[in-house]
């Protein structure tokens, strides 16, 4: 088959001339023209390279300036959340109960509310006899997720115990600085770096952390170890 050597392209037999360039075909690409194309390839990829690497140092000098990362969490404590729902429960089923009690006393007509106006009587208390029961109920699923919650944050708090037990056996402020270079770094950089250096050794030690937690337990310990002194 024929190629033409300016633009590389293959042509049928019998053609003699590209129609895009206008000069004659060749059976045969040179060599150099292969080493060419290689060339380009790999300026190509050291230009992606050289991309890539630049992309790099924006993310981690976007950090150093004391950016959150993205995939930052927030912690939520166990405890807390279940006294929100024991709390939301109580009160929903004391309004759903009470409310009941009372759509069913004026349904029998023994609380006085409706005269000579039955069908109105029945309408009322059946829509706010339905609500108090939807109450009722939520005040149910409640009370269960508060036991739920309880449970979970009774693991909470010995996992976190055995974390700071490690910490403070494993893990001194010397120790995590020691393998950092902080000299006249901004502080809030700082934190970064070290805190950064503190959940890489407890993720190293306890596997499958919540990273929400985690966070959490770094924040208190950095200023146990920093902060407090």
């Amino acid at each position: 088959m024929p190629w033409c050597p300016v633009c590389k392209n293959e042509y049928r037999a019998g053609i003699k001339s590209c129609a895009e360039c206008g000069v004659e075909l060749v059976d045969q690409l040179e060599d150099e023209s292969a080493d060419t194309s290689e060339a380009e390839r790999r300026e190509e990829s050291a230009r992606l390279q050289a991309a890539l690497a630049e992309a790099m140092e924006e993310v981690l000098a976007d950090e150093d300036a004391g950016k959150k990362p993205a995939a930052y969490q927030t912690y939520r404590d166990s405890a807390l959340q279940a006294e929100d729902n024991r709390t939301s429960a109580y009160t929903l089923l004391f309004v759903g109960i009470l409310g009941f009690i009372l759509d069913v006393l004026v349904f029998m007509n023994i609380v006085p509310v409706f005269r000579n106006a039955d069908t109105t009587r029945y309408f009322v208390c059946g829509v706010m006899g339905a609500m108090f029961i939807l109450f009722i109920v939520f005040g149910i699923v409640s009370m269960r997720n508060s036991k739920i919650l309880l449970v979970q944050a009774k693991s909470e708090d010995t996992l976190l115990s055995e974390l700071q037990k490690w910490c403070r056996a494993n893990m001194s402020a010397e120790q995590i600085d020691s393998g950092l270079s902080l000299e006249d770094m901004p502080e809030e950089q700082k934190y970064f770096r070290r805190a950064d250096q503190m959940k890489e050794l407890i993720n190293n030690k306890f596997l499958n952390l919540d990273q929400g937690l985690l966070e959490h337990f770094v924040d208190e310990y950095y200023q146990e170890l920093f902060e407090d002194k």
